[in-house]
Formats: structure tokens, C-alpha cells, sequence
């Protein structure tokens, strides 16, 4: 049996890692079950009426995120495949191979997680206005609820090198927070982080003995020993992977005041209140994306460049709506949601003038409580982000940023009447492996070269014709 032990044949496996511990949610997840008894889109719900994410939607995710990151075709490479699994067919043959990662469904460990509904609204970008019955509502999971995480990685002579290599990236992408599970993920929902003193990886490498009899210990017992962990930094180094990304990451200031509508069932609140994410303020990720998509085809719309659909629809996807021929585009521009600073909110009434009489309409009396700034030294981080970034690309997100920058873009309800607008403090762009430019409100500290390079994407859309 020892012979068997230490020289294994090739096609056999050598050994397992497990990677067990817990994902803590930083930010709202959605992940849809299909129904819509709560809500249009209700949450998916396990047996004890406790949000679960499935092991399919979170290994799904995992595969796309990896292989898309990854230069070139390495995401087509036989080892890549094989370690996913695949199934595929040649002259009339089918050949593939079953995965060597195997996951369990992510139950929530968190005691009676809230979970909230959340309204939505489709906007026409033409006339910037609601769409007809473009109201709707979701249902979320708050942030700060925690997952049980356990997987399964088996490996043989031929391959313990990549999988052990796989492994140090999936820990190293879950450990930065680079994963976003479910629906939304481009809008800032899903985002998760590996909770790092509650996670642990176990290597059982059946050439030697005693990790045989404690593997078989644990699916006996499913008590794992402290004697198999090994630290993720002895698995490799993590896969490298293609930084081509377009990140701003700015500061602004609130110029008055600011209401993203949320709706109370108390009689007792005003008609709207600024909508909420626990106890904190926020900036909708929804909102925000939406208000950078439209000064988006206003910009390309106003260059009358040629392609200007084709680039707005590259960039932040789209779904063919007119045709029915349920058409579709992942956007790549991905947004965070804004947890807000301490702003002061005060209930205001309001009231609906006729405009030919030019007195009140009867019964249109409305009051809300948008936020207003008091003047303090009080800022919100907005970023923005896009994959796989062409320069044409960072040039109309530069001009999205002047924009928002200088006040020309308001975010959120009552824009008509003033609310919404921001004043940019300071902006650092980041693209691909290029040292960062910091803009500072006196945009005159910008050096030549920096002024130069930011110019050079602008006329890189200014050319895509």
C-alpha cells in the first residue's frame, strides 16, 4: 500500500485542497429566483427562507472573471479547460473532461439578514424622462451578510503545478474584493471579500500517509485537523492578470442638496425620503450609472461621430428592446454604490402651480427631505471603472468626469429645481500599468505631460469615426 502511496500513477489522483471559510457581502446582492411575490424580481430563498447565492452563479462568475483577465488566449489554453471542465465535439465525437473544482451552494450565516425592496425606474435618455410603466421594484440583500465558502480543488502528477496556481488566484481575487456576484454587479451590487481570519486552506496530498488517514478522518467526521493548513502564499504565485482596466477614482462635494426618492409605508413620513442602505445615506450605483450613460450619448451625440450608438452601446451594453429579438450586451463601465457623509436632511413642502392660472392645483400639496449640505468639509468617493478599456473609451469617460466636475451632471429626483450637483475636489485616473494622474481642484497643477496623455484619449474619441 506505501508503494501505492508514493509513487501514484499519472492519471490518479494525488491529492485535494480545500479552500473553507466565509464571504461577507460590501455591498447589496441580487440574485433572482424567478418569481415575483414580493416583488418583481424576488430573491432566491432556500428551504429556510434564508438567501443562499448557488454554487453555479458563484463558480460562473469565478470562470468568466479569471478568463477574461487573462492576456491574450490563455483563457483557451488546454490546462485553463481542463480545469474548469469542458465538453466539446469533434468529427461527430464528444470529448471533455470533469472539472477539478467542485463547490458547495454559499448559505448565509448571518441571523435573519435584512433583505429590502428597493424601487427602479427606466429612464428615456432622449427626453429624460420616466418610460411608460418603466416603474419598477427589486428585492435585495443588505450589505453585511456572510456566506458559508467551501471548496473542493483535486489534482493529479500532471497538473498539481496549475491547480495549485488556480487556487492562489481564486484566493487572491476573493481576498480584493475583485468578484461581483448576481444581477446589477456593473451597478455596484454583489460585491463580495473573502472574510480572511475565518478562512483556511487544507492541503491533502495522498503520497504521504498520514494526509490519507486524515482526509478519510474528515469525510468520516467532516472535522478538518489544523495540521493539513498551509498558507495560501505557498501555492504559487496567482495568475497574471491583464490590468487594462480605466479606473477614476474622484472626491466631490455636495454644492446644496440631493434626494435619490425612497418611499415609506408610515403615514407619518413625508411623501419621499433619500433612499437608505442600513442606517447610512447612499448614492444608488443605478442612479449614478444611468446619470454617466446619458451624458455619455449626449457627448458622442453631440461630436456627431458616426458610430456614436455602436461606442455607448460597447461600453455600457445594451438590450434590443425595438426588435424584440432579445438581443444583449454586458456592459464593461462598472460603478460602485456611494455610502454617504453625516448631510443634514429637512423636510420640505411643496406645491404644484397651474400654469395657466397660475394658481395652486387643487390637492397637489407634496413634501420630501433631500439632503443639504451644511458647508462642512464633508466628500463622497465616486468611482468608475471599465474592462478591457480602449483610449477612445477613457477619453469619453474624461469628458463624463469634466462634466460631473464642474456641476453640468446631476444625479438623482428634483433636478429641476436644483438638487443633484457636485463639485469635483480631486480625481486619480489610473490606466492599464501607467503611473496615476492626480487632478487637484486647480486643475493648473496638472504637469505638461499629464495634461498631454489625458488629451490624447479625448482626440482618440474625437477621431473614431
Amino acid at each position: 500500500m506505501s508503494e501505492d502511496l508514493i509513487n501514484m500513477p499519472e492519471g490518479k489522483i494525488k491529492g485535494r485542497i480545500l479552500l473553507c471559510g466565509q464571504v461577507q457581502c460590501l455591498s447589496p446582492l441580487r440574485i433572482g429566483c424567478g418569481s415575483s411575490d414580493r416583488s418583481d424580481i424576488d430573491i432566491l430563498l432556500d428551504t429556510n427562507r434564508q438567501p443562499f447565492i448557488p454554487a453555479t452563479s458563484f463558480v460562473g462568475v469565478l470562470r468568466h472573471s479569471i478568463k477574461s483577465m487573462l492576456p491574450g488566449n490563455s483563457g483557451d489554453n488546454k490546462k485553463f479547460k481542463e480545469f474548469w471542465g469542458y465538453m466539446e465535439e469533434k468529427e461527430g465525437q464528444h470529448e471533455g473532461q470533469q472539472s477539478s473544482l467542485r463547490c458547495s451552494d454559499l448559505y448565509c450565516v448571518t441571523p435573519s439578514p435584512e433583505m429590502v425592496i428597493r424601487d427602479g425606474i427606466k429612464i428615456d435618455h432622449k427626453t429624460n424622462i420616466v418610460k411608460d410603466q418603466g416603474k419598477y421594484d427589486y428585492e435585495l440583500v443588505e450589505r453585511g451578510a456572510v456566506f458559508d465558502l467551501k471548496m473542493e480543488f483535486s489534482y493529479k502528477e500532471t497538473d498539481e503545478s496549475f491547480v495549485r496556481q488556480m487556487v492562489a488566484t481564486i484566493f487572491s481575487m476573493l481576498e480584493r474584493g475583485n468578484i461581483h456576484i448576481g444581477a446589477g454587479s456593473n451597478s455596484g451590487f454583489g460585491e463580495i471579500e473573502l472574510v480572511k481570519d475565518r478562512t483556511k486552506i487544507y492541503n491533502f496530498n495522498f503520497s504521504k500517509k498520514e494526509n490519507v488517514s486524515r482526509w478519510l478522518n474528515y469525510l468520516n467526521s467532516r472535522k478538518l485537523s489544523e495540521d493539513s493548513v498551509m498558507p495560501a502564499e505557498l501555492y504559487g504565485k496567482p495568475l497574471e492578470i491583464n490590468n487594462n482596466e480605466f479606473c477614476i477614482d474622484a472626491t466631490f462635494r455636495l454644492k446644496n442638496s440631493f434626494i435619490i426618492r425612497a418611499y415609506s409605508d408610515d403615514p407619518k413620513m413625508p411623501d419621499s425620503t433619500h433612499i437608505k442602505s442600513l442606517n447610512d445615506w447612499i448614492m444608488t450605483g443605478t442612479s449614478l450609472k444611468g446619470a454617466v450613460r446619458a451624458r455619455a450619448e449626449r457627448i458622442v451625440n453631440t461630436l456627431a461621430l458616426e458610430k456614436a450608438e455602436t461606442i455607448v452601446n460597447g461600453v455600457f451594453g445594451y438590450v434590443d428592446e425595438k426588435s424584440h429579438s432579445g438581443k444583449s450586451k454586458k456592459g464593461r463601465v462598472r460603478v460602485s454604490e456611494v455610502i454617504l457623509p453625516k448631510f443634514v436632511s429637512e423636510r420640505q413642502t411643496r406645491i404644484k402651480i397651474d400654469r395657466f392660472t397660475g394658481g395652486t392645483i387643487e390637492s397637489a400639496l407634496f413634501d420630501s427631505m433631500p439632503l443639504f449640505t451644511d458647508f462642512q468639509d464633508k466628500t463622497l468617493h465616486i468611482q468608475i471603472n471599465i474592462k478591457n478599456c480602449k483610449p477612445y473609451e477613457a477619453g469619453l469617460l474624461l469628458l463624463v468626469l469634466k462634466d460631473l466636475w464642474t456641476g453640468d451632471i446631476a444625479i438623482g429626483g428634483e433636478k429641476n429645481v436644483g438638487r443633484g450637483v457636485f463639485e469635483g475636489e480631486k480625481a486619480i485616473i489610473k490606466y492599464n500599468t501607467d503611473e496615476p494622474i492626480i487632478i487637484e481642484k486647480d486643475l493648473n497643477n496638472l504637469l505638461t505631460d499629464e495634461k498631454e496623455k489625458l488629451q490624447g484619449y479625448v482626440d482618440a474619441l474625437v477621431s473614431e469615426n
